[in-house]
């Protein structure tokens, strides 16, 4: 910032300034952060000694990952940056990341980094398209544009492709990672990530159909490779007796009708309810896992609160240090009508609980605080 004094202005005895006067100026700087982890694609282990660089109108930031791969950015200002990295044996990658405000902790996608040792300059990538309901339902000519970098989604497309009769698609791509966008009629266009790095099959994604003004679906997803193995989804809702609901994996709870104002219905109004589309549990090293629910309409002046549980390492090992979760690359994605989706990355620190965010119509997403905690019981969620 600068300032600049007018001839306008007047001392105490009336004199004004011969001329104006303009001040070298300042700089301020914001109170955001950028947090992140840099993995070897080949074992998803922590990598240590690569050069991170954010670039932000023509101002740059450098930071190096410590010995878990972590590195962090601080004092930033809202705005898009574009991070960049860098170590010998790698291929180099980018990212860009959002800050949307100038008080914000931003969790980015962890970045698995792919080895040149022995790596052919290019591989073919493949995976299938699904409804974001069931798995079972496959979605044919859906147009897809790969871009090289995260969370890139402006320019010309390095490739493209459109899926077949049974919603698959493959391509031979130079090594890297690309942000994909996928647009096909009656679904809304979405985004993912597809790494080249060797023949990697089983990069699916999933979409979700177009909703009505006042529906919601949520859903959760983490990438083929992930370290996670079973995440869950969790919401809490309102009910029709001043009460809440929690709706999650066991049958007795996976929906919810407003018609009974209970979980179970024998011929009544099925189209307002709230049903865990989609359960699924990738298993290790398995392709990627997708998580749904779905709310018919949203309750006016009504909180809905959403969390996602590490069921393998909170209750079947009830490890409280546990990282499984907060190195999967998990999103949340909310889509609420028409509106803009809205994702959320996993915080990159160790637990098996993860408070996403609470919703009111009123004040929209709400995301809880940037930390896991640890849970071994998926009833006491809420």
């Amino acid at each position: 910032y600068r300032l600049r004094i007018t001839t306008s202005v007047k001392d105490s005895g009336g004199n004004t300034l011969a001329e104006a006067y303009t001040t070298n100026g300042f700089t301020t700087t914001g109170s955001s952060v950028i947090r992140g982890r840099v993995l070897k694609q080949s074992d998803n282990s922590g990598l240590s000694g690569v050069s991170v660089r954010y670039t932000i109108s023509g101002t740059t930031g450098d930071s190096t990952t410590d010995s878990s791969g972590d590195y962090s950015f601080s004092s930033l200002s809202a705005g898009n940056y574009t991070l960049s990295y860098s170590i010998s044996n790698y291929d180099n990658a980018s990212q860009a990341v959002t800050l949307a405000t100038d008080n914000e902790t931003k969790y980015v996608t962890p970045l698995k980094m792919c080895s040149t040792s022995g790596s052919a300059s290019s591989a073919t990538v493949s995976g299938t398209i699904t409804d974001s309901t069931s798995s079972s339902i496959t979605v044919s000519g859906v147009s897809m544009s790969f871009r090289e970098g995260v969370n890139n989604t402006s320019g010309t497309a390095d490739y493209t492709a459109t899926t077949d009769g049974s919603g698959d698609y493959s391509l031979t791509m130079n090594r890297g990672w690309y942000t994909v966008q996928t647009s096909v009629s009656n679904y809304i266009d979405s985004t993912f990530y597809v790494l080249s790095c060797g023949n990697q099959s089983g990069q699916n994604s999933s979409i979700s159909k177009e909703l009505s003004s006042n529906s919601m679906r949520i859903v959760l997803s983490w990438p083929a490779g992930s370290t996670a193995t079973d995440l869950d989804s969790h919401l809490q809702i309102p009910d029709n007796a001043s009460s809440t609901f929690h709706v999650y994996y066991p049958s007795a709870n996976k929906t919810f009708y407003y018609s009974t104002n209970s979980a179970t219905c024998s011929g009544c109004d099925t189209s307002d309810n709230v049903t865990l589309d989609r359960d699924e549990n990738a298993g290790t090293g398995a392709p990627p896992g997708t998580e749904t629910i779905s709310i018919a309409n949203v309750k006016s002046g009504e909180t809905y609160s959403y969390s996602v549980h590490d069921y393998t390492n909170g209750y079947q090992k009830d490890n409280a240090s546990s990282t499984k979760l907060g190195d999967s690359g998990a999103t949340v994605t909310i889509y609420y009508g028409s509106n803009t989706p809205e994702i959320i990355t996993v915080p990159i620190v160790a637990g098996t609980l993860w408070r996403v965010f609470t919703f009111t119509d009123s004040g929209g997403v709400q995301e809880e605080e940037s930390t896991l905690s640890h849970l071994k019981t998926p009833s006491a969620v809420y």
